[in-house]
């Protein structure tokens, strides 16, 4: 399944359970939680920029890899100068990526249609690979979102 379809998804179904179970301080910092179903199908874009990021969430490289379980938070990032629509994808406080630049919108009209455009959403998250196998022989780290999908 693509991130798009995904992301659709998502909020169509996960949006009801995500206005039941949101934490709200205010209108500009709601908090609402994605539960997905554990398969971590949709791609985070850009993580290349990240790899620092990456590696310290992970505690550093090993010759086997990472496979980390995290939470990350959805932020939409306005301010981004490449992108006024981008969704920032956060974990432990430091960006990691990015929703995809069409993802980003369908995420964003459909928080719009459902009344909580500011929605800050959280979902379990996993980091994956960042071996270092020596010789040169090293992967980057990336990661996936686990999003409502049906």
């Amino acid at each position: 399944m693509d991130a798009s379809l995904a992301v659709t998804v998502v909020v169509l179904v996960g949006i009801g359970w995500v206005l039941l179970h949101r934490r709200s301080r205010s209108a500009e910092s709601e908090v609402g939680t994605l539960a997905g179903p554990g398969k971590f199908e949709v791609e985070v874009v850009g993580e290349s920029h990240y790899q620092d990021a990456l590696e310290r969430i992970c505690g550093g490289r090993s010759e086997e890899g990472a496979e980390k379980l995290c939470r990350a938070t959805l932020i939409l990032d306005g301010s981004n100068p490449y992108d006024a629509q981008a969704v920032r994808i956060d974990v432990e406080g430091a960006t990691v990526g990015y929703l995809s630049r069409e993802s980003a919108r369908v995420y964003r009209q459909r928080l719009r249609e459902a009344g909580h455009p500011t929605l800050r959403g959280t979902c379990d998250a996993v980091i994956r690979g960042g071996w270092d196998r020596g010789n040169g022989d090293t992967g980057n780290f990336g990661i996936r979102l686990d999003l409502p999908t049906k």
